[in-house]
């Protein structure tokens, strides 16, 4: 087993996506066109797997082959969550409402909210079954602390609060109570005009009851 996989290995697990920037850090003792040559060399012997573009993964051999990262891991590791497990992003859109219950369509195009971006938008080509993915710059730098009221505070910019049945409400009840109501009003004011307009009519419908 050679040093890379070794190292890999021991810090991250088998099967678990690593960026390129782990790598440098990991050998932070060398240039880093000798951290490349391990890559490559890793690679040309099948000890380390590419997974996509500056990820990579040390491989687990099974009865059927080699297996890989899911595509979940890959997209929580690269925008989602940092190399110290802090927050830095977190899924928007329709793949939130789905993920929260608050509707059942499955989207092809997943959109993310992450730290690592900088400008407002951007799409880049999807993996995993995600035709898509949507990077977006987010309103506030995002943390363990304020995810969950940011994640609130997208939902109802993008529902009607009005026109939610009650077991859309008890969706957001719920959200509402992870994410805390003074979060929730102290990063409203990042938001557009009618998303403080939606947060009343989610007192009006005791949201936060």
């Amino acid at each position: 087993m050679s040093e890379l996989r070794d190292t890999v290995i021991q810090t991250y697990g088998e099967n678990e996506p690593v960026l390129a920037e782990d790598l440098l850090r990991l050998f932070n003792g060398i240039t880093r066109q000798a951290v490349y040559k391990k890559i490559d060399a890793a690679l040309a012997s099948g000890e380390l797997a590419r997974y996509d573009r500056g990820v990579y993964y040390a491989p687990r051999e099974t009865r059927l082959g080699k297996t890989q990262p899911s595509a979940e891991s890959v997209l929580r590791r690269r925008w989602l969550i940092n190399a110290d497990g802090n927050t830095i992003g977190y899924v928007t859109g329709a793949a939130l409402a789905n993920e929260t219950g608050l509707t059942e369509q499955v989207p092809a195009v997943i959109e993310v909210v992450t730290n690592t971006e900088s400008t407002r938008v951007r799409e880049v080509a999807g993996f995993g079954g995600w035709m898509k993915i949507r990077l977006r710059r987010p309103r506030a730098v995002v943390t363990d602390e304020n995810v969950n009221a940011l994640r609130f505070l997208d939902l109802i910019t993008a529902e009607p609060v009005s026109s939610l049945d009650e077991n859309a409400i008890g969706v957001l009840k719920r959200q509402a109570e992870k994410a805390g109501r003074g979060l929730i009003y102290e990063y409203v004011s990042l938001y557009p005009a009618k998303t403080s307009k939606r947060l009343i009519e989610c007192e009006k419908r005791n949201v936060f009851a």
